[in-house]
C-alpha cells in the first residue's frame, strides 16, 4: 500500500502542491505557526497556503 506525501499547502506564486519533504522552516508567532518552503514546481522559497 503507498502512502502519500502530508501536503503542507500550495505555492502563491504558481499553486503547485507543496508536500512536507518541501519544507525549510517552520516556527511559531503570536499569530500561530508560520513555514517557508521550497516549491518543487517554480523552485522558489515561499510561505505555502492553504
Amino acid at each position: 500500500m503507498a502512502t502519500e506525501p502530508a501536503r503542507i499547502g500550495v505555492c502563491p506564486n504558481c499553486n503547485g502542491s507543496i508536500t512536507r519533504g518541501y519544507l525549510l522552516i517552520e516556527y511559531e508567532t503570536e499569530t500561530g505557526p508560520e513555514r517557508f518552503a521550497e516549491c518543487p514546481d517554480c523552485r522558489e522559497i515561499v510561505h505555502p497556503g492553504q
